[in-house]
């Protein structure tokens, strides 16, 4: 009996069979989640490839007149590679450069930053509502910039978020801030002070 121990214990063969059961696991975990990194790299390129090539196309005078067939050709980019992908589009206008994501001025009167308690402000986007962003909804006019925002959720290629405790679902986005052609002169609306309540 001893001497069928020692043989055992000295007997090497398999040895790799089982440093590889050990070793699999780890080794596939690294490939898929390289494939799941390398995959939402290219989702996020082509998204940002195609919001800039519709920001060219929409700055032009025509541009206006055709944002549901820019919007859909960036869809068809995105869904090529995320055939399931909820896509949404967001466009604002601004005065200019300086106005992008810029709030509404207003007397803050108890410090708060929160226009409230009948502060007044300058309503400059005509909605007759403070707001934290003058942008307007839209394309805009000419010469004016407007802030182009695409967000894509979709499900992961695999099930590496249950491992980490993530989401099925990952949203990414894009968003370029573009000047429209000098085709027309550019209006800005008269601002009004309103007061908040």
């Amino acid at each position: 009996m001893r001497r069928l121990l020692n043989l055992i214990r000295s007997d090497e063969r398999g040895v790799t069979v089982i440093e590889f059961a050990v070793i699999l696991p780890t080794f596939l975990l690294m490939l898929i989640g390289t494939f799941d990194i390398g995959y939402q790299v290219y989702l996020r390129a082509t998204l940002s490839g195609a919001v800039q090539a519709a920001a060219r196309a929409s700055a032009l005078e025509g541009g206006p007149s055709s944002i549901a067939s820019i919007d859909n050709t960036v869809r068809k980019q995105v869904q090529s590679l995320a055939p399931e992908a909820d896509i949404t589009f967001n466009r604002k206008s601004y005065f200019s450069y300086n106005d992008v994501a810029r709030a509404e001025a207003f007397a803050d009167s108890n410090g708060n930053s929160v226009c409230d308690n009948n502060e007044s402000y300058e309503d400059e986007n005509g909605n007759s509502l403070w707001d934290k962003d003058v942008g307007k909804s839209g394309v805009g006019g000419a010469r004016d910039v407007v802030q182009y925002n695409v967000n894509v959720t979709y499900d992961q290629l695999f099930p590496l978020w249950k491992l980490v405790g993530g989401s099925k679902r990952v949203t990414i986005s894009s968003t370029t801030v573009f000047r429209n052609q000098p085709y027309d002169s550019q209006t800005k609306a008269a601002s009004v002070t309103r007061t908040c309540l």
